[in-house]
């Protein structure tokens, strides 16, 4: 069987962020950053996750979290994410990003974001509202990321 692709750039296999490992790091673009970040690609986690210093630079507030003043746990905008370091509080957005591409066409979408107070893990793609949204394959041989429209 034959698979198509767009474009393909490298993954980092066990990337450190801060005290996390990565074990498959993708780069990518988000909004209107110029500079692109890296991403722990995970097709387990629900959304995709933006550490709390990230939203605001690139426009996008942060809703109060637990202990915070204004937090209103009745406001149906809020919503809670079950993670490896417990339960964190917060609302989804629509936030472009970009998979930039080292060989072939780079692939746009907008894909679905947890954005919480409350979260300080690296930047997570999560399959609802992205991965699913874009065919993709990993070749571990060479690190490679392949990526095309679905």
């Amino acid at each position: 069987m034959n698979q198509v692709y767009a474009g393909r750039s490298f993954y980092l296999p066990d990337y450190k962020v801060d005290s996390h490992r990565l074990y498959v790091t993708v780069r990518c673009l988000l909004a209107d950053l110029e500079l692109p970040v890296q991403a722990l690609l995970d097709t387990a986690c629900h959304w995709c996750v933006l550490p709390a210093e990230l939203a605001p630079e690139i426009g996008y507030d942060l809703p109060p979290g637990p202990g915070d003043a204004g937090f209103d746990p009745s406001d149906p905008h809020l919503e809670w994410l079950h993670t490896r370091f417990g339960r964190v509080c917060g609302r989804t957005e629509r936030i472009p990003i970009r998979f930039p591409a080292e060989e072939g066409s780079s692939v746009d979408l907008e894909a679905t974001w947890f954005l919480s107070r409350d979260w300080d893990g690296p930047v997570v793609l999560g399959w609802k509202g992205c991965l699913e949204r874009v065919r993709f394959g990993l070749d571990p041989g060479d690190d490679s990321f392949y990526f095309g429209a679905p």
